[in-house]
């Protein structure tokens, strides 16, 4: 392992790389729609023409999940004109314990979950940006009765907004313990200053980009406070088709990863509406019914809103269509999906169209693709971009009991020295010709530490070169290739946004970890 730093990265483009890594990798490789896992039957995609696939969630009058649908019961409609449902599947509540996202002992940490999600997971945001310290207590009481009723095998993540980072406490899991860990992490929070003007832009961006390599529907709970920029107005305008750019490129990315949001407003239930509460509720319900979710407001019942939604998660239906009306003009397409029965039966919750564009075409990719080595040599290699890389990181302070092979970086006042160790399978890689070595590939390795209030505190940016051998990857795929970095973190509770990719093929994995890093000795 030979590894350097990357000087030409400053601290902006890092952050970007971090936010955006999952959803643009590096280099020529560019993202795709994930394979179908096990849970999901394959879609049939079309050359040249915009698949649309729409996730309806039927409930009935008391807010029951409606099952055993067939694909007659629907009926689509794209700004007006009936389509032919091109494929059609059932989704019911299925739960089954996942791989933990989380620790797997005291300074080792995996992103395994990433390579067996099930077909729909939830995340709870606290936005404590936007909650003030009343409501954060009464949020907290309600949340730790939700957990404690939380059925067995339902995954859950955890994220918290308490400045300009948005964190994620605790990636998917099913371990009651450590879901109360993160949210007596996130509460309570002093809101920052300036908290009224910040907008929510970056959050969801932010979120899109560690959730975008998990396949099939993801729900945000959204526990807010309301904000005069919540979104910076409507996700969708009055007239969706003269939608800004920055809201345009968001929808398109919440389309592409079946993203919805259930904002449910903190604040319970209020007698007298205090100036711009109904502006802000109204904007809550615009955006939920946007991305096919629902919005909850003017309720103290904030537990059993966050359980409803995962009552009703497990059991929806996915329709696919290709429009008959394209011109790739960058036009708003309402869609309406109708059941064929009495509507006041059923309430339908689904995302209510989609832009004319190229963002979100689906274009079919070869099992397999060519790359080219730097020798001018050519090797066939599969077409898995869209695959995470599943690492472990084990986080130890730096002695002399761990392995030397990088240079120790000098450490300022107050700083205490880690090491992160790497273990990665040998499958994950694709071996190349690096600098003449043939039979080595290289792999970049970010670190963001930012604090508890999502302020950044330093990064590490390093390329390392990995050699192995093609043949003993095809023998044992799951041999261990390793290696370190080392970042140097003052004092305090800090998290560390951990990315690798592979410079060859564009594969990524994502990783955060909460690290206690205490005063050095003088």
């Amino acid at each position: 392992m030979v590894p350097r730093n990357l000087n030409s990265v400053s601290c902006a483009s890092f952050l970007f790389l971090l936010q955006m890594l999952a959803v643009v990798p590096t280099g020529a490789a560019q993202s795709r729609p994930a394979p179908p896992t096990a849970a999901q039957s394959p879609y049939t995609l079309q050359m040249n023409t915009r698949l649309v696939l729409t996730d309806v969630t039927v409930t009935d009058s008391k807010g029951n999940p409606v099952r055993g649908l067939t694909r007659g019961y629907f009926h689509v409609y794209d700004n007006g004109h009936p389509q032919r449902i091109a494929s059609f599947e059932e989704h019911t509540e299925q739960r089954t314990p996942p791989g933990e996202f989380g620790k797997a002992s005291t300074s080792a940490f995996s992103n395994n979950f990433d390579a067996h999600p099930p077909p729909v997971v939830n995340i709870l945001l606290i936005d404590t940006t936007t909650i003030s310290l009343v409501d954060q207590m009464y949020l907290y009481e309600q949340l730790a009765r939700f957990v404690r009723d939380l059925p067995p095998g339902e995954p859950v993540a955890v994220f918290n907004r308490a400045g300009p980072m948005t964190l994620p406490l605790q990636k998917f899991t099913t371990n009651k313990q450590l879901l109360m860990t993160a949210i007596h992490e996130a509460i309570p929070h002093f809101r920052v200053p300036g908290y009224w003007y910040r907008t929510e832009y970056d959050t969801l961006w932010q979120i899109a980009s560690y959730v975008s390599q998990v396949p099939g529907r993801k729900n945000i709970i959204w526990f807010s406070g309301g904000s005069n920029l919540f979104l910076l107005g409507a996700l969708l305008g009055p007239d969706p088709s003269e939608l800004g750019y920055p809201s345009r490129q968001l929808y398109d990315m919440l389309e592409k990863l079946r993203i919805a949001l259930y904002p449910i407003d903190a604040r319970g239930l209020t007698v007298g509406y205090p100036s711009g509460m109904a502006s802000q509720q109204l904007l809550m319900r615009e955006e939920a019914e946007a991305t096919g979710g629902h919005a909850y407001f003017n309720t103290n019942g904030l537990r059993q809103a966050a359980q409803k939604v995962l009552n009703t998660d497990g059991d929806y239906y996915t329709l696919t269509y290709a429009p008959d009306d394209l011109h790739q003009d960058n036009k708003w397409h309402k869609v309406t999906v109708r059941i064929a029965a009495d509507k006041r039966l059923y309430h339908l919750s689904y995302r209510r169209g989609y832009y004319d564009d190229r963002r979100n075409s689906a274009t079919p990719e070869p099992a397999m693709r060519t790359l080219l080595r730097q020798d001018g040599s050519t090797v066939k290699v599969p077409n898995d971009r869209s695959q995470p890389i599943v690492f472990q990181a084990v986080v130890r302070l730096a002695g002399p009991g761990l392995p030397a092979d990088i240079p120790a970086k000098p450490l300022k006042k107050g700083q205490t020295a880690y090491r992160i160790h790497y273990v990665l399978p040998a499958r994950s890689i694709q071996p190349n010709s690096v600098n003449g070595n043939k039979g080595t590939d290289q792999i970049g390795a970010a670190i963001l530490a930012v604090d508890h209030y999502g302020e950044p505190i330093t990064r590490v940016t390093e390329e390392a070169t990995l050699q192995v051998n093609e043949a003993k990857i095809h023998a044992d795929p799951e041999a261990k290739l390793t290696f370190d970095q080392q970042i140097n973190l003052p004092p305090g509770e800090d998290y560390l946004d951990i990315g690798l990719w592979d410079m060859t093929t564009g594969r990524v994995g994502m990783l955060s970890v909460p690290i206690a890093v205490k005063k050095t000795k003088k």
